[in-house]
């Protein structure tokens, strides 16, 4: 905790702050909102045709409507759930998260008239820091899937049945997964923790951030009490992970592969959402839900406390490697 509040400054944020602007906390928070209700909204309206179509097309629906012209029992909510985890539907709200990008960099650059590297888009690096940053995220979550299997709440189930077919499915959500990792990065670190960094103290910009991108996720399917200290502590490193680093590609990299390797390599829910197109095969036991999170997937659990508390820690104690935009 100590460390946590003598983090200073990174050379992003130095740079954000000569311009002599910025808000007040709760202001930078208002804003923020805004920011996201716009990209949200632009975002939705782009991805409901396609989504629709997909739906309507479906063998759910046609299930649905043979049963309400039958008099038969309509199930509305497995209907719902089923076609929640249509991989095409999958596709499209991932994909979908690129105008969340566009819309920050565009309020960043117009708005605050900042440049955009001070979201942590720098030159310098980027290949090997995203790289370093797809390592490092498929560790920790290997880690979380090995602690669940030493304490019992996971089991290995086999290599998906459906592996070959799906193939194609998993490569497309791969880079889905890359577009949605970064757009979640961009807003909350990138954009938000930089932006309050400018009047707040550093810690407090990490807090803020961390605490708004687990309030975003409150609506979740399973959403619990520790998921939201889950995603709240991944909030935490990821800030740290930036500020130690110099930049947002590696942290982008690890919320994607974290995503990705939950869902696609082990088997396992995403923030609550199901994927069907999978490597391997890993159910949750029952009764183990403090530490395989139950319905919301690992996220909720302690075995993701853990190794979120320790990669936090480490990062802490890690050399600055800030090297800020001499090389840019």
């Amino acid at each position: 905790m100590k460390n946590l509040l003598k983090l200073q400054k990174s050379k992003m944020m130095l740079e954000a702050d000569a311009g002599g602007k910025g808000q007040k906390l709760f202001a930078e928070i208002g804003i923020f909102f805004a920011v996201f209700l716009v990209a949200s909204t632009v975002q939705s309206m782009l991805s409901t045709v396609p989504m629709m179509l997909v739906m309507f097309t479906s063998s759910s629906f046609r299930e649905l409507m043979e049963a309400a012209s039958s008099g038969g029992e309509i199930d509305i909510e497995g209907f719902v759930n089923s076609v929640m985890a249509h991989p095409a539907i999958m596709l499209i709200s991932l994909l979908s998260t690129a105008v969340t990008i566009a819309t920050v960099i565009l309020y960043v650059v117009i708005i605050e008239k900042r440049k955009v590297r001070t979201l942590g888009l720098t030159k310098r690096a980027l290949l090997s820091e995203y790289f370093i940053g797809l390592g490092i995220g498929l560790l920790m979550f290997g880690a979380v899937v090995l602690l669940g299997v030493l304490f019992g709440a996971f089991s290995f189930a086999g290599v998906s049945k459906t592996l070959m077919s799906s193939l194609p499915v998993i490569i497309i959500t791969f880079i889905g997964f890359l577009i949605q990792g970064a757009s979640e990065e961009i807003l909350c670190r990138g954009y938000f923790c930089v932006s309050v960094a400018r009047k707040s103290a550093v810690w407090a910009a990490v807090l803020a951030n961390s605490l708004v991108f687990a309030f975003l996720h409150i609506f979740n399917p399973g959403i619990s009490p520790l998921a939201i200290v889950n995603l709240a502590l991944f909030g935490i490193f990821a800030s740290v992970y930036m500020l130690k680093r110099g930049n947002l590609w590696g942290i982008c990299a690890i919320h994607s592969i974290w995503n990705f390797a939950q869902g696609n390599i082990f088997g396992l829910r995403v923030s609550g959402m199901e994927q069907s197109s999978t490597f391997f095969v890993f159910t949750q036991s029952e009764g183990m839900g403090i530490l395989n999170g139950g319905a919301f997937g690992p996220e909720g659990g302690l075995c993701v406390t853990i190794v979120l508390v320790l990669a936090t820690a480490i990062m802490l104690f890690t050399k600055n490697k800030d090297k800020g935009f001499e090389n840019e």
